[in-house]
C-alpha cells in the first residue's frame, strides 16, 4: 500500500476549517467528520485505491468518525499550526468542499449512513472500526458506479449530461 497523500488527518481538518473560516461560516463538528470520511473516500476512488490521510474511520450512531480529529477538535480548533498541503491534494480537497462543503450538516448525516460501509460495521457495534481497505472498495465501486450518471457543478448542483434526440 502506497503511503498516504498527507501527513496527518489533521491537516485536511485544518484545511476544511480554514475554508469554512474563508467563507464567513463556522464548520460544526459533524460536517467536518464527513467531510473527512468523503474525502478519504473519494480520494480513494480517484487514486485508484490510495489513502488521501492516515487516519481510522470508527461507526458511531451519526455515522462515521475519526475519534482523533473528533477529541483534538471537541473545544474548538486545536493549537496546531497549518502545514501546506501539496498541490495535488489542495485541488482534491477544493473539488470535495465545492461539491459537498454546501450541504447542511444533516443532509451530509444522512448520505453517509447510507453508506453500506458504513452500515455493515455499525451492526456490528458503536465504536466498530472502518478499515480503509472497506472504505476504498465501497467507493471505487459502489460509489463509482452510483455517479457515472451525473456531472455536478462547483456549487453541488446535478447537470445531467446532455445528448442530442434523433430527428425523424
Amino acid at each position: 500500500m502506497a503511503i498516504a497523500a498527507t501527513e496527518s488527518s489533521f491537516d485536511v481538518a485544518l484545511w476544511f476549517v480554514e475554508k469554512a473560516r474563508q467563507e464567513d461560516g463556522y464548520l460544526q463538528a459533524q460536517k467536518l467528520q464527513r467531510l473527512l470520511w468523503l474525502a478519504q473516500g473519494q480520494y480513494a476512488r480517484a487514486y485508484h485505491g490510495r489513502k488521501l490521510m492516515p487516519t481510522v474511520f470508527i461507526a458511531d450512531e451519526f455515522g462515521p468518525l475519526e475519534p482523533n480529529v473528533y477529541r483534538a477538535f471537541e473545544l474548538g480548533r486545536p493549537e496546531i499550526p497549518d502545514v501546506r498541503l501539496p498541490v495535488e491534494v489542495e485541488d482534491f480537497l477544493i473539488r470535495i468542499w465545492g461539491r459537498f462543503g454546501h450541504h447542511a450538516t444533516e443532509h451530509l448525516n444522512t448520505m453517509v449512513r447510507g453508506h453500506t460501509v458504513f452500515q455493515d460495521a455499525l451492526d456490528k457495534g458503536v465504536g466498530e472500526e472502518i478499515t480503509f481497505e472497506k472504505i476504498a472498495e465501497y467507493f471505487q465501486t459502489e460509489i463509482a458506479n452510483r455517479d457515472t450518471s451525473e456531472v455536478r457543478a462547483a456549487d453541488g448542483r446535478v447537470w445531467k449530461k446532455w445528448s442530442p434526440r434523433k430527428v425523424k
